[in-house]
């Protein structure tokens, strides 16, 4: 096998570094990089931070028998500037990125290399549920004005379910990519949710202090929320199903770790919050916020039962659970509405429950139910550990990525005009009806705002040099 050098994008903090603040894209970047370094590929790991998070030094370590990562944070404010210097050193032979979003900055570093464009989840879906949490269509033309560009540039894209799969394959039509010089290549791969044999780093079952103790009984039954509260959540159903369940069982207690996801769910958390502090069960429900990684394996081990309830919604069919595998890799069983592909496979494997949509009384029976029998948890949990274990490998959901780096390549339309290039942004009665939908969205100042950087950037374009 030929190794490469191998520069990957991603956004916030990889999952390899302890932090408070792990989310999706952070496991997902540390699933590419470290499953890459591992086969003996250097990696360079170019890390897009939020403001609101300090930016940390240059970070170097060694995987496997002769893989490295070095991995470097930088402001997406000037992403360009900041990378190029590690970039021109590093001399990298592929690009890859790790979620939509980390795949629309990497297009704008204008690297002329084999790129492989992760879209870690369906990205139109995810821009429906944020429209519908927030009640207006403006996110729909931000996440397509992000999209747009990495369903032109990329040369292979990967999935994170079979059914996202096939609608990546219908947007790559959408924009012309489905062509005579593509013909019989495979441009979509599905990767899934990797099951880590550690906690962001630490050992499942290893560390950490008991969370039993006065607020949580020895003998309680503890039901667990890790990560953050996202569009997707059925909050309202898992609220509801919650006190049902308590009301009936006084050993029900629900430990809630992560909140919510800045700039892009600050809603659902507080609403979340709002009714936990109106119930007559308050001191049943725990409210941790963002642990810190090195906690989050007492955390899973201490509980009895994952939850994860969902909104029906396409993004839910379309997606997956980094969360559920997490729980299943430490023997946590789980119990979910199962929307999504591996939510339905635990389900059909009998590795979880699963009450009816939006049914808080389905809920509170399944948890009810789920507290009285301990040894069937046991099983579930065991069987759960072995299925990730043996499924979900970190290598082995990786393998169609590692297969490409043996030998990065180009698409057969990567050069020369394409016949075809269509795609939402160049109907302009769609564009303009998504632009009204997206400046009504704004605030007044948010317009001024844009207004002026738009007009800037016009001026700009038109001087000349």
């Amino acid at each position: 096998m030929r190794l490469s050098r191998v520069c990957m994008v991603g956004v916030g903090t990889p999952a390899f570094i302890p932090s408070r603040h792990h989310a999706g894209p952070g496991l997902r970047s540390a699933h590419f990089a470290e499953s890459a370094a591992a086969r003996g590929h250097d990696v360079l790991l170019v890390c897009v931070m939020p403001e609101e998070q300090a930016l940390p030094g240059p970070v170097d370590r060694s995987v496997g028998p002769g893989g490295r990562i070095r991995t470097v944070f930088v402001r997406e404010n000037g992403l360009e500037a900041a990378a190029a210097p590690e970039i021109a050193v590093f001399e990298p032979e592929a690009l890859v990125a790790a979620t939509a979003y980390a795949s629309s900055l990497a297009v704008r570093l204008r690297l002329d290399l084999p790129f492989w464009a992760d879209i870690f989840g369906d990205f139109m879906a995810e821009a429906q549920a944020k429209a519908s949490r927030l009640g207006g269509d403006g996110p729909i033309v931000h996440f397509w004005r992000m999209l747009g560009p990495v369903l032109e540039r990329a040369d292979r894209f990967s999935a994170v379910s079979s059914p996202q799969a096939h609608a990546l394959i219908g947007q790559l039509g959408f924009t012309g990519r489905l062509s005579a010089r593509t013909a019989g290549e495979r441009l979509v791969h599905v990767v899934p949710c990797a099951a880590s044999p550690r906690v962001n780093g630490h050992a499942h079952g290893a560390g950490g202090q008991s969370l039993r103790g006065e607020s949580l009984p020895s003998d309680a039954f503890v039901v667990l929320w890790s990560g953050g509260f996202n569009t997707w959540c059925d909050t309202d159903t898992m609220f509801a199903g919650l006190e049902r369940a308590m009301a009936r069982n006084d050993r029900i207690h629900l430990v809630c770790t992560g909140a919510e996801i800045a700039g892009h769910d600050e809603v659902t958390y507080g609403q979340f919050v709002e009714k936990v502090e109106a119930s007559a069960f308050r001191s049943r429900f725990h409210l941790c916020g963002w642990v810190a990684s090195e906690s989050l394996a007492a955390y899973y081990r201490e509980a009895d039962l994952g939850i994860s309830i969902e909104r029906e919604l396409y993004e839910r069919e379309l997606g997956s659970e980094n969360r559920v595998v997490a729980w299943a890799a430490a023997g946590l069983p789980c119990l979910t509405t199962a929307r999504s592909e591996l939510g339905r496979t635990l389900v059909g494997r009998g590795l979880a429950l699963s009450p009816a949509q939006g049914d808080p009384d389905s809920l509170a029976d399944a948890i009810v139910g789920a507290a009285g029998d301990p040894a069937r948890l046991a099983a579930m949990g065991e069987a759960c550990r072995r299925y990730a274990a043996d499924e979900l490998h970190p290598a082995v959901t990786a393998e169609p990525l590692l297969g490409w780096l043996a030998d990065p390549c180009h698409a057969g339309d990567s050069t020369g005009d394409r016949a075809l290039s269509v795609g939402l942004m160049s109907e302009p009665g769609a564009t303009v009806h998504l632009l009204e939908a997206y400046l009504a969205h704004l605030s007044l100042a948010q317009v001024a705002y844009r207004s002026t950087r738009w007009l800037w950037r016009r001026v700009r374009r038109s001087l000349p040099g």
